[in-house]
């Protein structure tokens, strides 16, 4: 075999390998770099508003990416919880595993698969008078101090003001990134807190690798296909880490038992009502 021959093949070869992966990052980059353009975003603002999709926030043009966090639920103690709660007091009722019923008065604490507590408070005698938003978080951080809750990470994504009082929703923060699907959602009037419902997740881990997805503009078109949201006003759109037990393969089957697993980033939209919708798309 003539060796330099193939030496010389073999970088050719080399060569026109970089040429072309070079060529590739480089379309990459470009197309990355389009969805980010102001044209492409009014583009996008006008297309969304012919299904009477509306945007009242900044559209991010960055080049997405996170890292992904390893995650468990924040599990309930059924005993621990009936501590905080009611002073150990209730009653509890176990009707099959992981899932428990305590009562004490005229309040109720259900929870389901050890990881969602759904509290209830039927009492009548009015506490507070004056509600207004600032008031109405302050009594919900307080019901939640009192019963032992660290809310040392959790932040105020949305309040509104119904019809009997008000609905907040705390999410979880990591590094100033909402982390989904995690949430304590309550209800309150001039009773007090008449409702809460909590699903929680912990950090174990993070990881080091960064995770790309497509850029904000990009992803929202989705919500094209989403006639639910038709007519809704977007307020917020922010990149945050998701966990999915259906995801995960150990979970397909039955994502409630879902234990851990690990997020991966995704885009946050949140509408005037609410309404939430997490996309998380891969396809840049």
């Amino acid at each position: 075999m003539d060796w330099s021959k193939a030496k010389t093949i073999l970088i050719f070869a080399f060569i026109i390998t970089n040429i072309l992966l070079g060529f590739v990052l480089l379309s990459s980059e470009r197309q990355v770099e389009t969805t980010t353009k102001e044209g492409f975003i009014e583009d996008v603002t006008e297309i969304l508003k012919s299904k009477n999709i509306f945007i009242d926030t900044n559209i991010s043009r960055e080049i997405p990416s996170l890292s992904t966090l390893i995650v468990e639920y924040d599990f309930v103690d059924f005993t621990k919880v009936n501590n905080n709660f009611f002073q150990g007091n209730g009653t509890i009722e176990s009707k099959e595993q992981n899932t428990a019923e305590i009562f004490f008065e005229n309040e109720s604490i259900i929870v389901t698969n050890k990881k969602n507590l759904v509290y209830e408070n039927k009492k009548t005698t009015k506490e507070y008078k004056d509600l207004d938003e600032e008031k109405a978080k302050d009594i919900a951080l307080e019901f939640l101090q009192e019963r032992k809750y660290d809310t040392s990470d959790m932040v105020l994504s949305y309040i509104s003001l119904k019809e009997d009082g008000y609905y907040l929703e705390f999410s979880k923060l990591y590094k100033d990134r909402y982390l989904e699907k995690s949430s304590t959602i309550i209800e309150l009037d001039e009773t007090g807190v008449k409702r809460m419902e909590r699903t929680w997740l912990n950090i174990l881990e993070e990881r080091d690798t960064p995770i790309y997805i497509s850029t904000a503009p990009k992803s929202i078109l989705s919500l094209l296909s989403m006639k639910e949201v038709y007519g809704k006003t977007i307020k917020d759109i922010s990149l945050c880490y998701y966990f999915e037990p259906t995801d995960h393969n150990d979970y397909m089957k039955d994502p409630k038992e879902a234990k851990k697993g690990k997020t991966m980033p995704a885009w946050r939209v949140l509408f005037d009502d609410g309404y939430k919708v997490i996309i998380d798309n891969y396809n840049n």
